[in-house]
C-alpha cells in the first residue's frame, strides 16, 4: 500500500514514530491510514478500530465541520495527536418529480417504512466490532459503464417540497446491467422490497467501513457471503423509490456519510 505523510499539527511527547495516511481531510470524506505499535486510537475522545498491522480507518460526515483530534497511544504510552479544522462545504440543489406516495408515504405504510429502518440500524451495528482490513483491496467503480446522473450531497427537493439530502451517487444505465463489489467484503444484509430502497445489499469492508447498493432488479448474494472487487453482486433496477432503472451507490464509515468518488478515485495498492 503507498502513502503520503500528512503534516503533524501537535505532537505530545515524540517524534520517534511517523504515521501514514491517504486522503483529504474535509466533510464527506475517508482517510485511510497506518501506524507502527498501537495500544488504541481515540478520534474525537471515542476508541476507534485497528488491526494487527496498524492499518485503521476514519472519516467525516457530509456535514461534519470545527476541530476534530485524532490520538495515537503507542504501547510505550507515548502519544501522537493530529488536529484537523473542517470547514462546511454548501451543496448545489437538485429537484425531482416523484409519485406523490413516495414523497408522502400514505399512513398504511409508515409502520412498514418504520419496521425496514430499524432493521437497516441493525445490520450497520454489526459493522461496530469488525477489525479487518477487506478494504486493503482498493476500490473499483460499481458498474462498467461509468454514467452519474446524480452527485453525492445535494439538497433534494422532491414535489417542490425540501428532503433529505442525496446521502450517495447514482449511476445511470439500463434495467439488469451488472453491478459489482466496489471492494473486498462481506454481504451484512440483503433487503427486499424496501419501501425507499427497493432490493438493495449492504457489503462491511472491515473497520466500520460499509457499501450499499439500492434500487437493484436482482440481489445476486446472501448475507454472511464474502465478495471480492469486482465481483457480480447484482443487477441494476428501478425497485423502491426511483425515477427509472439507475444504481444509488451509498459509502458510509459507521454513521458518517461519506461522498463514494472520495473512496473510488483513491489508489490504496
Amino acid at each position: 500500500m503507498k502513502y503520503f505523510l500528512l503534516a503533524l499539527i501537535i505532537t505530545i511527547t515524540t517524534f520517534a514514530q511517523q504515521e501514514k495516511f491517504i486522503g483529504e481531510a474535509k466533510p464527506g470524506t475517508i482517510i485511510f491510514a497506518k501506524a507502527d505499535s498501537i495500544k488504541q486510537i481515540l478520534f474525537n475522545d471515542k476508541p476507534i478500530l485497528f488491526n494487527k498491522d496498524g492499518n485503521f480507518i476514519f472519516g467525516f460526515d457530509k456535514e461534519d465541520e470545527g476541530e476534530f483530534e485524532l490520538k495515537i497511544i503507542k504501547k510505550n504510552k507515548k502519544e501522537v495527536t493530529y488536529k484537523y479544522n473542517l470547514t462546511k462545504i454548501e451543496y448545489d440543489k437538485q429537484e425531482l418529480s416523484l409519485s406523490k406516495k413516495m414523497v408522502n408515504p400514505p399512513k398504511k405504510f409508515l409502520s412498514r417504512i418504520k419496521k425496514e429502518s430499524v432493521q437497516l440500524k441493525n445490520a450497520r451495528k454489526k459493522l461496530l466490532h469488525n477489525t479487518k482490513d477487506f478494504y486493503l483491496s482498493g476500490f473499483s467503480f460499481p458498474v462498467k459503464n461509468v454514467r452519474i446522473t446524480s452527485q453525492f450531497g445535494l439538497n433534494r427537493i422532491l414535489n417542490g417540497q425540501q428532503k433529505n439530502f442525496h446521502n450517495g451517487i447514482d449511476f445511470g444505465g439500463s434495467e439488469g446491467d451488472s453491478i459489482f463489489a466496489i471492494a473486498d467484503g462481506i454481504v451484512q444484509f440483503v433487503g427486499k422490497n424496501f419501501y425507499y430502497n427497493g432490493n438493495f445489499i449492504l457489503v462491511d469492508h472491515g473497520q466500520g467501513l460499509n457499501s450499499i447498493y439500492l434500487h437493484l432488479s436482482k440481489i445476486l448474494v446472501k448475507n454472511n457471503q464474502t465478495v471480492k472487487k469486482g465481483e457480480l453482486i447484482g443487477l441494476m433496477g428501478s425497485t423502491g423509490r426511483a425515477t427509472g432503472p439507475h444504481l444509488h451507490l451509498g459509502v458510509q464509515w459507521f454513521n458518517k456519510r461519506i461522498d463514494p468518488m472520495t473512496v473510488l478515485n483513491l489508489n490504496l495498492e
